[in-house]
């Protein structure tokens, strides 16, 4: 069936030096398309020889048609990856345990798995510590389910 159907198809839509594109297939009329112009459309010109399809007729951009595209700006400090885990003895919700950043350093905790945040104030981690923050397990909960520990995370100065 297909060997039959693409060449008739393909004999049906040859160009036969009329200057008319061939729609016979769809049951259209087609006129000269020179002379059609339509003169109730708003904004018509009758100078106008050959009606522009719409998406065609609409203002141009002054800058070559690119777009703006807004990017954030880059962060201060390049982020720290690092593994993220929970402890219940830290005694301030808002204070975390982080190596190779800042005692005081306000920091914002990015979980890589959900892209949830918390900010805390980093406190110097002490030497025996094995993931990269320690935060309280309120702080986690935020980030991810106590089950997920260690979880992959960001932390930005």
């Amino acid at each position: 069936m297909t060997l039959l159907a693409l060449p008739a198809l393909w004999w049906a839509n040859q160009d036969d030096d009329s200057g008319a594109p061939t729609v016979a297939s769809v049951g259209v009329a087609v006129g000269d398309a020179a002379s059609d112009t339509n003169d109730d459309a708003p904004g018509s010109d009758d100078a106008a020889t050959v009606n522009e399809p719409v998406f065609l007729d609409g203002p141009s951009t002054g800058n070559g048609g690119a777009a703006d595209i807004a990017v954030p700006a880059a962060p201060a400090r390049d982020p720290i990856a690092g593994l993220a885990t929970y402890s219940s003895v830290i005694g301030n919700i808002d204070k975390c345990f982080a190596k190779g950043i800042t005692t005081g350093t306000r920091i914002t905790v990015v979980n890589l798995d959900n892209n949830r945040s918390i900010e805390c104030v980093a406190t110097l981690a002490p030497a025996i510590q094995r993931d990269d923050l320690v935060m309280h397990t309120r702080a986690y909960l935020e980030l991810a389910d106590l089950t997920d520990a260690p979880i992959p995370v960001e932390m930005r100065q």
